[in-house]
């Protein structure tokens, strides 16, 4: 897998009131020091942000214009199938 993802297309693909479920196994994944179970959904989207402008700094997503693009590696699995349904 090589193709960029666009987060907010991403996001779009999942229902709306599924979106924390997401946020939060992006971050059990990727800050599971977090506990990102126990966090204010508040703080969930904070922590999204900066976890996505992390991956950019190091290479692993990148910023286009005020959205982001990360490798289908950088999902949840789970969420990884939602992709290719677009």
């Amino acid at each position: 897998m090589s193709e960029w993802l666009r987060w907010s297309d991403l996001e779009a693909q999942i229902p709306f009131h599924e979106l924390p479920a997401f946020h939060r196994a992006f971050l059990k994944l990727h800050r599971p020091e977090l506990s990102a179970d126990t966090l204010p959904l508040r703080r969930v989207q904070q922590y999204v942000n900066q976890t996505l402008q992390s991956l950019a700094l190091e290479g692993k997503a990148r910023r286009v214009d005020e959205d982001y693009e990360v490798k289908p590696e950088l999902i949840p699995y789970s969420y990884r199938a939602l992709w290719h349904q677009s």
